[in-house]
């Protein structure tokens, strides 16, 4: 274990020295209308009050010029767009996208950013109001719609996606309908909708991952066999013809992050009714990451989570979703640097993949291009997930899994190795770790840099901002090595 020390003098600042300037600088932006609205108004007040150092950016309805001026003069680390239910839909989301990605000269994204909403301004306080919450807060059950390593848990449930009626759990029985607990069926003992809303109740996860059909008002369980749906009283319960069963879900209020990773437009945010606000503050959720269209690539949502999970511990979710945000921008721009200017238009009720084949083609002219299928597919995947995929609640959450569920695979740390000059270890738990891992690795740094260059380690395909490095391929040339080193300079910003 890599233990970290804190350090006074500039000279002995690493880029992972915990509670630095940079490491707690933070903007709320809001808008005129928001500011003005006493209620809404206290969602700000709140936010300052957690963080008295923020930067307020204060700008009239969607006035990004504005935005840019203010954040750019801060830089901040975290950045927080509060807004009521009705000045944040898909639109909004993906203008924000390319702002995050303007404040400075490099392509990348230039802050942790994420939306807070809620179905009202109390709730929306509820959904940020963290101080009776442990941080880093760190995730030991779940509830999932796909299969999840359950090792990763204490305790979990997963409706499975890969056969109708199939569940599956760890830690955590249900009755088959045989007056016994099992671990396991291929048969529901009731509803599924039902189901979700006991164990909600009794295991209190600190994790929902969903997959399959959704919209703005509901979520349908694997297999269409029933579904969760916006209710005025909060969450009505489904079968599969759509008939009600049993009471709402009213609320649930143990804090918990909510990923439909896969779930169609549920994290589009369309008023006060819908999945957004009614899972932030209402239903316990502090953290939310979701498309604002409908799924198709998969690129956004499902790379965020396999770098959250990749390396238990390691990053939190805001960092996860920060770092495979660049990961998509830098395979866009390795395809070709013109793409990067690209930005889809989202203006249409319901735009989808033709949306943006049509929007690309005709900017870019692929089908001239003599390009692979893959290459396309990929052009158009990157294209469609870089500012539809979006994070809700406090960026400066802290959600993390447990290091310890599977024996802290690997370690990082950062070395100072000269007034200029840095190095990134990573530390794999043994040889075969090593070499059977895959996913990226990257950390955040805790102090922004400037005029940085990889020195050492290009064979790993290292990307480095200024406030962030990301190695794609992480993996040992030596097969019997435990151990990666980037050596890289930069001038750290005081």
């Amino acid at each position: 274990m890599f233990h970290h020390h804190k350090h006074s003098a500039m000279g002995d600042l690493t880029l992972d020295t915990p509670n630095t300037a940079y490491a707690n600088s933070y903007a709320i932006v809001a808008s005129t209308a928001t500011i003005d609205d006493n209620n809404w108004n206290s969602v700000v007040n709140h936010l300052v009050e957690r963080h008295p150092n923020a930067a307020l950016v204060i700008h009239t309805k969607n006035d990004f010029k504005a935005i840019k001026s203010g954040l750019k003069k801060k830089m901040p680390r975290y950045v927080a767009f509060v807004c009521q239910p009705d000045e944040c839909g898909r639109v909004f989301v993906s203008e924000c996208h390319r702002l995050m990605r303007s404040l400075d000269n490099e392509p990348y994204i230039d802050a942790m950013w994420s939306i807070i909403t809620g179905f009202d301004a109390e709730h929306a306080i509820k959904s940020i109001d963290n101080d009776s919450v442990q941080q880093p807060f760190i995730i030991q059950k779940s509830i999932n719609f796909t299969s999840v390593n359950q090792d990763l848990f204490e305790k979990c449930f997963t409706f499975s996606d890969g056969k109708k009626g199939c569940w599956f759990s760890k830690n955590y029985g249900i009755d088959d309908g045989s007056g016994e607990e099992k671990d396991e069926g291929e048969e529901f003992p009731k509803p599924p909708a039902q189901i979700f809303a006991d164990i909600l109740e009794q295991m209190e996860p600190d994790l929902l991952v969903t997959t399959g059909h959704g919209t703005e008002q509901s979520v349908e369980m694997p297999w269409s066999t029933g579904k969760l749906k916006v209710h005025e009283q909060g969450l009505a319960l489904l079968d599969e013809d759509d008939e009600p069963i049993g009471s709402a879900i009213e609320s649930s209020t143990n804090p918990k992050v909510f990923l439909p990773i896969a779930n169609c437009l549920v994290g589009h945010c369309e008023g006060s009714q819908c999945m957004v606000t009614t899972f932030l503050g209402r239903m316990g959720v502090r953290q939310m990451c979701g498309y604002t269209v409908r799924t198709w690539a998969g690129r956004a949502g499902w790379g965020t989570f396999d770098l959250w999970k990749g390396v238990p511990g390691l990053l939190t979710l805001s960092d996860a979703y920060f770092l495979h945000q660049a990961r998509m921008t830098y395979e866009l721009k390795s395809i070709n640097p013109r793409l990067l200017n690209f930005k889809f238009d989202v203006s249409d009720d319901d735009p989808g993949y033709e949306t943006v084949t049509e929007q690309l083609d005709k900017q870019y002219h692929l089908d001239d291009a003599n390009l692979d299928d893959k290459t396309l597919q990929d052009i158009y995947g990157l294209c469609y997930d870089r500012d539809t995929f979006v994070c809700y609640g406090d960026p400066a959450f802290a959600a993390q899994l447990d290091e310890d569920c599977q024996e802290s695979l690997v370690q990082t740390k950062f070395l100072r190795t000269g007034k200029k000059t840095h190095q990134f270890v990573i530390e794999y738990k043994d040889a075969e770790t090593a070499q059977d891992y895959h996913l990226p690795i990257g950390k955040m740094f805790t102090n922004r840099i400037e005029n940085y260059n990889i020195v050492n380690g290009f064979e790993y395909s290292p990307v480095i901002s200024d406030n962030f490095l990301l190695l794609l391929k992480p993996t040992p040339r030596d097969k019997e090595s435990t151990t990666i080193t980037i050596d890289f300079r930069g001038t750290i910003i005081e």
